[in-house]
């Protein structure tokens, strides 16, 4: 990786955790589907696995107010408290495996999963987060996704 690179992945990382909960939900959401045809070539070779696949259902079968919970939850692994899920599961995963959860349930958004509603606009600071990571080198938002998953 280049001083480029890096200084693009720190910057993208931080302003990312910066953000509350759900505008992190929102810049996903939008990430995922933008390049979503793009992904699987580079970084989903075996997957979805059975642990993936589980951890999908199971947020699948939730009615869709808890899976906006569930959702929240695995953003928030240091927060200790009730799940609906089972966190610790999803905090055990290898980037790869959380890459992939997150590309599946990006792939279901508006069907199986609660997608984002049509009249929800992101705040100011999600906006620049998306913006910044407009790249046209997917290996770069890959290696923001792990870092951030």
């Amino acid at each position: 990786m280049t001083s480029t690179n890096v200084n693009f992945l720190e910057q993208s990382v931080s302003k990312f955790q910066s953000l509350d909960t759900d505008d992190r939900l929102m810049v996903l959401a939008l990430l995922y589907t933008e390049i979503s045809d793009e992904i699987p070539a580079i970084a989903l070779n075996d997957v979805p696995n059975e642990k993936t696949a589980n951890l999908v259902a199971q947020i699948q079968n939730l009615p869709q107010q808890e899976q906006v919970s569930a959702l929240r939850q695995l953003l928030k692994q240091d927060k200790v408290g009730e799940t609906a899920i089972p966190t610790q599961e999803y905090a055990s995963m290898s980037a790869d495996d959380k890459l992939a959860v997150w590309y599946q349930l990006a792939q279901n958004l508006g069907t199986t999963i609660i997608g984002v509603p049509d009249d929800y606009l992101p705040s100011e600071k999600a906006t620049e987060v998306v913006d910044l990571l407009h790249t046209p080198n997917i290996e770069d938002l890959v290696n923001f996704f792990k870092r951030v998953l």
